[in-house]
């Protein structure tokens, strides 16, 4: 079973650098957002008294209209620079998402073949808990993107209330379908199975494999 070793290990290496290449693209993100947002204070100001200024005629109107479009000309070319690198992104992770169901499918091939084999039970066990931290990383980061899209095209429709902005900044920023600490702890029990899996097949626990796995290719 060494090459299955190895597609689990590659499917591994694969997720740290798709969860890096995502946070170096959500930092340039974020700092483009963060230098506009003086003109977001200005338009919220605007709500607030303007002393002598008062007296000018529609100017709250007239100064929000333009900084809404100093607003929208600055982030949607940001947005949509960003969006064009998560999405390109993206194919890196269907290429994930495909190698983890190559794996799925071993892993129930093997659960079918329980009857005659009873001692797969404690592998398929194994292989179905890797398969639920992979699945859950990657859902992680397929609702985040999905997020960050829907923000996008409704900036880029550009009909958006300067609430709505904030609140969609705030999303964009914080991305509240990633938890770090979550996917840390998906990531260490990932590694602990994987480990056990290595273990399994090498002959270090008191897991017996019928021959037949013992020498399976994926």
């Amino acid at each position: 079973m060494p090459n299955y070793l190895d597609s689990l290990d590659d499917l591994r290496d694969g997720l740290d650098t798709f969860i890096e290449k995502w946070a170096n693209i959500q930092r340039k993100s974020v700092k483009s957002i963060q230098a506009v947002t003086n003109t977001i204070m200005q338009i919220e100001h605007l709500d607030g008294p303007l002393g002598k200024l008062e007296g000018f005629q529609n100017i709250r109107e007239n100064s929000k209209g333009i900084l809404l479009v100093n607003l929208y000309d600055k982030l949607v070319p940001s947005f949509e620079t960003s969006i064009r690198e998560f999405t390109k992104l993206m194919h890196m992770f269907e290429n994930l998402r495909h190698s983890s169901s190559i794996i799925q499918t071993l892993t129930e091939s093997m659960r079918c073949d329980l009857e005659d084999s009873p001692d797969l039970e404690d592998l398929v066990g194994f292989l179905d808990l890797i398969m639920i931290s992979i699945r859950d990383i990657l859902n992680m980061y397929e609702s985040e993107f999905l997020v960050k899209l829907t923000i996008f095209r409704d900036f880029e429709e550009g009909a958006i209330d300067i609430g709505v902005v904030s609140n969609y900044l705030t999303i964009w920023v914080v991305e509240p379908n990633i938890e770090p600490n979550a996917r840390d702890k998906l990531l260490k029990d990932l590694d602990e199975h994987v480990e056990l899996l290595r273990d399994v097949f090498m002959g270090k626990t008191g897991l017996r494999l019928p021959d037949a796995y013992k020498k399976a290719q994926l």
